[in-house]
């Protein structure tokens, strides 16, 4: 079966790129070769005490992955097309480099076309800050939504074929972005606030809105975004993906783990070796092959080949 994990954070984790061969952390390749065709997002962010210049933390933790694909070829295969992301259903491990938070490009439209060219393909328009671009939900409302140089980077994303991640944003931000896209979006790591009412969860009506652009939420494993008391279970998991199947239908739900930027994980899940226990759980609730395989990873397959150029 093929797994399609819409974010981890392990480039932060690393020190050096070898380790993302195997490593203590949630996630590495040996791990995730045992489920035969596995596609991970790897995120790069700069964590609360890397703020002075977020830009060179983030640009140093890609660079990890685009070191790892040259010195150990054939490995971790870097998706940057939509051909290339469907050989993922052959097997093997593939990556797709993502930005968690726009102040990689430092107010520059010429930076965000020069990492397209290197091969990032997900942004998450920001993490925990305000920045050039938009509001985060735990900002100041510096924009109240999208600034201007924003809906300049949302443009420019939908033309060169790049996935807008809506994880993190204000509601403010929310709304402007699905006022000005035209393709579909996600929010690839966030659950829903009518089940655990954390501002970083999604309402309802933002998940029919994700929905009706045709877009895939994918289900965070963070325990308090999980569970109001932080201490969840698979079965939590599995509430959040009913939930959102209930509102807009199965085809809308991935999975967006969070490994390496989430603790504490639910009962059960101890990293990306443990993916098996979920997709087993969802079996004995009498969850149909075809549903599994949609939510492990068909759903992502599906958003981001339609993406991808």
């Amino acid at each position: 079966m093929l797994i399609f994990d819409a974010h981890c954070d392990t480039l932060s984790r690393i020190r050096n790129p070898g380790e993302l061969i195997r490593n203590s952390f949630h996630w590495d390749l040996e791990r995730a070769e045992r489920y035969g065709a596995y596609v991970q997002v790897l995120a790069s962010f700069a964590d609360d005490g890397f703020r002075a210049d977020p830009a060179a933390v983030m640009a140093a933790h890609l660079e990890k992955a685009l070191a790892f694909e040259r010195a150990y070829p054939g490995r971790l295969r870097l998706v940057r097309t939509a051909s290339e992301l469907k050989a993922a259903e052959g097997g093997g491990v593939f990556g797709i480099l993502g930005a968690e938070g726009a102040e990689l490009f430092r107010g520059s439209l010429h930076e965000l076309e020069r990492w397209f060219q290197k091969g990032l393909r997900v942004i998450t328009l920001c993490w925990n800050y305000d920045n050039e671009v938009c509001d985060s939900i735990a900002g100041r409302r510096t924009h109240h939504g999208l600034s201007a140089f924003g809906r300049k980077v949302v443009n420019r994303m939908q033309e060169l074929g790049m996935v807008i991640d809506l994880s993190h944003a204000s509601d403010e931000t929310f709304d402007d972005v699905l006022s000005c896209v035209q393709l579909p979006v996600t929010a690839t790591h966030s659950n829903c606030r009518a089940l655990c009412n954390h501002p970083r969860n999604l309402t309802d009506a933002q998940i029919r809105e994700i929905a009706r652009t045709g877009g895939v939420i994918g289900i965070n494993f963070y325990g308090h975004f999980l569970s109001v008391s932080g201490k969840a279970t698979i079965k939590d998991i599995i509430n959040h993906i009913e939930h959102i199947a209930g509102l807009v239908g199965i085809k809308h739900v991935g999975l967006g783990c969070d490994f390496d930027g989430a603790n504490p994980m639910p009962e059960g899940i101890r990293g990306a070796e443990s993916l098996h226990a979920l997709l087993e759980a969802l079996a004995r609730v009498n969850y149909t092959d075809q549903d599994i395989r949609m939510i492990a990873g068909a759903n992502f397959m599906r958003l981001f080949s339609q993406i991808l150029k």
